[in-house]
């Protein structure tokens, strides 16, 4: 088959940093993941990372909803809000925050306040 057919969800996996289009359908290749014994899943959308303009929430709740293990979220949180989105809407049961804490415009104290004051349930002792 050739890259780019047949993807129903309309979320391809790349490799290479997105140069490599593989022809599988995201949402099919986490079940088979899960299938194949896979602890848990990280969602990494090569358009949203970097980006810090907020979490792929669409694929990631697309997987969420197709696979019963954790799904972690990566690629593209800029703002605390994004962190709240990704883990409401989007479904996942953690996200990666990277480039909030590597430039230093927020820490994890002042993250983990921010869910907290939103009713996301975590340890504050740290």
């Amino acid at each position: 088959m050739a890259p780019g057919q047949n993807i129903p969800s309309g979320y391809e996996i790349v490799i290479n940093g997105g140069r490599t289009p593989m022809g599988i359908d995201a949402i099919e290749w986490a079940e088979l993941g899960e299938e194949l014994g896979a602890g848990e899943i990280v969602v990494n959308s090569i358009d949203a990372d970097g980006t810090k303009a907020g979490y792929e929430l669409r694929l990631t709740r697309m997987i969420v909803d197709r696979v019963g293990i954790p799904v972690i979220a990566s690629g593209g949180g800029g703002q605390p809000e994004h962190l709240y989105q990704v883990l409401t809407e989007g479904g996942a049961d953690a996200a990666l925050v990277a480039s909030m804490l590597h430039y230093g415009t927020h820490t994890i104290a002042g993250i983990k306040q921010y869910l907290h004051e939103r009713g996301i349930k975590m340890r504050m002792n740290y």
